[in-house]
């Protein structure tokens, strides 16, 4: 299980749920600290309880929000999106992606840091200039994750 935490549209952070409880607030003692006046100090708590998560307010101010509908405890279900003063966080129960099939079956988002971001970046260019300069080949059509395995030397 996992919380994307949102603002104005962007993926700002991560978050796996790797602990019975996940803390939201505006304090930096929280687990995920929004740093917004919007949002109480200690504003929602994400309780893990045989496999659920259960999303509690802790009486914050302005409330919390799954899917644009106030609540006080609410069982998430995969793609909520919970409110949080401005910001969005959105509830994933399973992974990012399946590993299953092959990757030309599967299609799936893929979140990555900067850091990998421009590493990728360079790879890719190394190797649109070295499939320039080699003799050209006939290519068996491959999938995404294929591409950027064999991009990054795999």
């Amino acid at each position: 299980m996992r919380l994307v935490l949102r603002f104005d549209g962007q993926d700002v952070q991560e978050f796996v749920l790797d602990k019975k409880d996940i803390t939201i607030g505006r304090t930096s003692t929280n687990d995920i600290a929004i740093d917004n006046l919007a949002v109480s100090s200690h504003h929602a708590t994400v309780h893990q309880i045989d496999g659920n998560a259960l999303l509690e307010d802790m009486g914050s101010t302005n409330g919390t929000f799954v899917n644009d509908n106030k609540i006080t405890r609410h069982t998430l279900q995969d793609g909520d999106i919970i409110g949080v003063g401005k910001h969005q966080i959105l509830f994933f129960k399973e992974s990012a992606f399946s590993t299953a099939g092959s990757d030309e079956q599967s299609e799936a988002t893929v979140m990555m840091s900067a850091d990998f971001q421009q590493q990728l970046q360079k790879e890719l260019s190394k190797s649109k200039t070295t499939n320039r300069t080699t003799t050209k080949k006939t290519h068996k059509k491959k999938g995404f994750f294929a591409r950027i395995l064999e991009a990054l030397g795999f």
